[in-house]
């Protein structure tokens, strides 16, 4: 299993150069951009990388169409590829965070990214692309100029459904705060639906989007892991039932305001919910802690490797440098070994 990286939404491109060289030393195998609302165009991003960098890939996460045009997305990919020279990859989303704040509504949801995804695997220099299909529409579209190794095109999802589509027309799947006993039955699945689409499941990719705290600091590690956890899995309950009891469950639930004025306040200040209760769910659906837990954290990247995934995508957060660093010293050589 490899690592990828994901960039926060704040970082500028010379920023994602630094990042990303500096990642690219420690054996990382990718660089993700987040795609946020009020973030910097995360193809704008790596555009510096891209150019400057040899062998790490690089892409953003995630992109809808339903916010941007499969044609307009496709050009911006092979673009980043062409800079590239054939390293770029892109994560197809359903449209979240960012289609909120353009006051669109998910429609379709499915049936938008499965001709977005055919539309972008189906794009050649050497043949027209006429694509009609029953949202996206494409005339006379040939790229010539767009010749290097195809990108990789991911489908970000955690539902069955959408998993069926991707199967049958990504090049991988991206899943988020999965913990491993969900990972292992939705890669199990997959594999299935892949048999039975005809497809070799050993060329198929699988990651997961999954949160880095880790610090020398434990305390300033912990008040992190607290800030963000609305994020986690936005507080579903299967993400959190392998770990939570019944009553825990319920607690959470019925503080989800809680969990979500502490993230909108940017505090690590989770009100009305027990401390123990906090601390339980950031343990077990992140990485988190001081120093002595990254032993804990490569137990749990083997146990990821195990249920099937390809590759994992850690989200680094307030100082990103010193995240990669940890990871391509301490975690790298430890999963090679």
């Amino acid at each position: 299993m490899e690592i990828d990286i994901i960039l926060n939404e704040f970082t500028s491109p010379q920023g994602a150069l630094e990042l990303g060289l500096m990642a690219e030393r420690y054996g990382v195998r990718g660089v993700w951009a987040a795609n946020y609302a009020w973030s910097r165009d995360p193809f704008f991003t790596l555009s510096l990388l891209a150019e400057r960098s040899s062998t790490i890939r690089m892409g953003p996460m995630a992109i809808s169409p339903a916010e941007l045009h499969p044609l307009k997305m496709a050009n911006l990919l092979f673009a980043l590829n062409e800079l590239s020279r054939g390293r770029a990859m892109i994560m197809v989303g359903g449209g979240g965070a960012v289609t909120q704040a353009m006051g669109l509504k998910r429609e379709r949801m499915v049936r938008s990214a499965r001709e977005c995804i055919e539309i972008l695997k189906g794009a050649s220099p050497a043949k027209m692309l006429n694509y009609k299909g029953e949202i996206h529409k494409i005339w006379g579209y040939q790229p010539k100029w767009h010749t290097d190794r195809p990108p990789l095109v991911y489908f970000g999802s955690n539902h069955p459904q959408s998993r069926r589509m991707a199967v049958k027309h990504a090049d991988g799947l991206i899943t988020s705060d999965f913990v491993v006993p969900l990972m292992q039955d939705f890669i199990a699945a997959a594999h299935a639906e892949l048999r039975a689409a005809g497809r070799d499941p050993a060329g198929f990719r699988f990651s997961n989007f999954w949160a880095w705290h880790i610090k020398a600091d434990a305390q300033a590690s912990f008040a992190e892991a607290r800030r963000e956890l609305m994020l986690r899995g936005w507080l579903r309950e299967k993400y959190f039932a392998p770990f939570l009891d019944p009553d825990e469950l319920r607690i959470m639930a019925a503080h989800e305001k809680d969990f979500l004025n502490a993230f909108l306040r940017g505090s690590d200040v989770i009100e009305n919910v027990p401390a123990g209760l906090v601390e339980k769910m950031v343990r077990n659906i992140s990485f988190v802690g001081g120093l002595d837990q990254i032993g804990s954290a490569i137990e749990t990247l083997r146990g990821f490797a195990a249920a099937g995934l390809t590759e994992i995508a850690i989200r680094v957060h307030d100082d990103p440098a010193a995240a990669i660093r940890l990871i391509g010293e301490r975690v790298i050589p430890a999963l090679r070994a």
